[in-house]
């Protein structure tokens, strides 16, 4: 286990790349921002905004898939309001017993700004089933329900002969992994990512069927070549797209965000993960797994933007990443219907190795910490 060089994002990352200098992809992008031509970038936007226009057949130029948080509300009043596009908004709802009520109220709040949306909500007990499945034989309980989440915009372009999807950011530039094999703003291949790849079939169980996995598949190469649908990441088109500027544009315009301290929900901002409270357990999980969580992607975008050293940001994750309430892991027990004692068996079986090694008092340390005598590790800019 290695820490990037200007950052302190581990090489455990699935799809992570680092170079023969030890700096991450996410950190060389961040290094060529200053050269970017944004006019040209805008222009190649234009373009497919043309392309949608062009092939509006429904009323709706262009879909953009949403869950109400911070960045899905910036992209569709991007989307309407400087674009000029008419978009039409997908939501892949959580079923009523992991969507909280703030998540349910801030997906209101961005309709009432002014969208027709579609909601699409998979059958409540096929969805925990998956989920169980997920967490005992993956250590991820969200395998599936991403899968849904990413998979039901497709479904609804094709049925509505909708040309256009707009996604948010790129992780070959954010977060600096590699699984899609795109550096720009195409997103065409984002099935190929590292949870959504290979289909919901891992997860199969007795009395599930294939009837029951249409959520869950991603639609076919023929089925979006068919369409002549085209997927795009509207953040490489924008500027000032990260998540803080994200928050804060979208908390102007009525997203209500977490009041929990950090150590409770592993989360220094507040403004991710909001309608749903198992997120937190996930990343949790992550933690165990990867050596990283929530805290470790926050802090490595402010040493990006020049806001954070290496030093203050590491003080940070010593002190907050995967941190989890314990309130949170016995209400995804509860429902998963587990005992807390297989919560714990299964997250030390899936514990990872060279990640972690004793701390002599019968828990755990990281095994690896980062170097700090290297570029961007004292300064900030």
């Amino acid at each position: 286990m290695r820490y990037c060089r200007k950052c302190v994002q581990p090489d455990t990352r699935p799809g992570s790349v680092f170079d023969e200098e030890g700096v991450c992809l996410a950190c060389r992008f961040a290094e060529t921002v200053r050269n970017i031509d944004w006019a040209a970038r805008r222009a190649e936007l234009e373009e497919i905004c043309s392309f949608a226009r062009e092939r509006n057949v429904s009323g709706y130029d262009c879909i953009v898939g949403v869950s109400g948080g911070k960045d899905s509300t910036r992209q569709a009043m991007y989307v309407r309001d400087e674009l000029k596009l008419h978009p039409l908004l997908v939501c892949c709802s959580y079923p009523p017993e992991n969507l909280s009520d703030r998540g349910a109220r801030n997906l209101a709040n961005l309709m009432s700004l002014g969208f027709d949306c579609i909601t699409v909500g998979p059958a409540p007990g096929v969805w925990k089933r998956l989920m169980l499945q997920g967490f005992l034989r993956f250590g991820n309980w969200a395998k599936s329900t991403e899968m849904a989440l990413y998979a039901s915009a497709p479904k609804v372009a094709i049925a509505y002969q909708i040309p256009l999807i707009f996604l948010g950011e790129n992780p070959a530039i954010s977060v600096g992994t590699m699984d899609v094999k795109s550096t720009n703003g195409d997103a065409n291949q984002m099935k190929n990512c590292n949870t959504l790849k290979g289909g919901p079939e891992a997860l199969l169980e007795d009395g599930i069927t294939e009837r029951d996995l249409f959520w869950y598949r991603y639609s076919s190469d023929e089925d979006m070549q068919l369409g002549a649908l085209k997927v795009v990441y509207l953040g490489y088109y924008i500027q000032d797209f990260t998540k803080r500027n994200n928050a804060l544009f979208s908390i102007r315009h009525g997203l209500e965000v977490r009041p929990d301290p950090p150590e409770d929900i592993g989360d220094i901002t507040g403004y991710e993960c909001l309608d749903d409270d198992f997120v937190l357990v996930n990343q949790h999980m992550k933690h165990i797994k990867f050596g990283f969580g929530k805290v470790t992607e926050q802090v490595c975008e402010d040493i990006r933007l020049g806001d954070m050293t290496r030093e203050e940001a590491w003080k940070l994750v010593l002190a907050y990443d995967g941190k989890c309430a314990e309130r949170y892991i016995q209400e995804l027990c509860d429902y998963l219907g587990i005992s807390r004692e297989t919560f714990r068996e299964v997250s030390e079986r899936y514990r990872g190795r060279g990640v972690w090694t004793p701390d002599g008092s019968g828990g755990w340390r990281l095994a690896a910490e980062p170097e700090f005598d290297g570029p961007g590790s004292g300064e900030r800019g």
